[in-house]
């Protein structure tokens, strides 16, 4: 059965959300104590509306931004629940954050396996899913929810933007572990999945597990029947421990 050592946690995206929420009250306090306190009408009718519109472009951002981190949540839950369930054997980790290249990266969910390790990518999309793995853009097809009028819009590849997250994985591990184990780290293979978990969202197109690309009912099979490169190291269980043990500091 696979352990999990560390549970999902909000994402670091929700403290642009509660920095908008905060932009929001304070700029509707000033307005407010404006109008209460000036008796002069410039202030009162010309200063404090201004502020007040300011407000309402700030608590569009907020909802705006909370409505996308929220479906970004859930999509991670619904991952993270069929990870918590697999019947194979590992370790998997939710929520993964560290620092490389003088930045946070966070990783959505990161499984350890003897085998190889997992990085896991959650996209969470309504629509219908085209792309090619060498595209720089991946193009997301959808209707308006009110309108429902069709409209797309692009995407940063997903596949690029794991690969870049194991890149920095592999560069942190190396750099942290102690020189025995890094040495056995560097041999390792870390594979890239993509799922795509929206019960409304049409990845058929891009679904590929040479690529690396699934839904979220074909995530256990294809964890379960992945193999590595034959010239990949099978992970020792002292590495995989030491493994969660820097990424969790436990």
């Amino acid at each position: 059965m696979v352990a999990t050592l560390q549970l999902q946690k909000p994402p670091r995206a929700m403290r642009w959300v509660t920095y908008w929420k905060w932009i929001t009250i304070v700029l509707v306090v000033t307005a407010a104590a404006i109008a209460l306190r000036f008796e002069h009408w410039a202030p009162r009718f010309v200063l404090a509306p201004l502020i007040l519109v300011g407000a309402y472009y700030a608590y569009k951002v907020f909802r705006h931004r909370g409505r996308i981190v929220g479906e970004g949540s859930e999509g991670e839950a619904m991952v993270a629940k069929v990870l918590d369930g697999l019947t194979m054997e590992g370790r998997v980790l939710h929520s993964v954050q560290f620092e490389s290249g003088d930045r946070q990266r966070e990783l959505d969910h990161l499984l350890i396996t003897h085998n190889a390790m997992f990085v896991i990518e959650t996209k969470y999309l309504r629509g219908r899913i085209a792309g090619e793995p060498l595209d720089r853009e991946w193009t997301l097809h959808k209707r308006a929810r009110k309108t429902r009028s069709r409209y797309k819009r692009t995407f940063y590849n997903p596949l690029k933007q794991v690969a870049t997250q194991i890149y920095h994985l592999r560069s942190h591990l190396e750099k942290n572990l102690d020189p025995r184990w890094a040495q056995e780290c560097s041999q390792i293979w870390i594979q890239g999945v993509v799922v795509f978990a929206h019960p409304q969202g049409d990845a058929s197109s891009v679904v590929s597990h040479q690529n690396g690309v699934v839904d979220l009912t074909t995530l256990p099979k294809f964890l379960a029947e992945y193999r590595p490169p034959s010239r990949a190291h099978r992970l020792s269980y002292g590495l995989r421990r030491e493994i969660a043990r820097v990424l969790t500091g436990q």
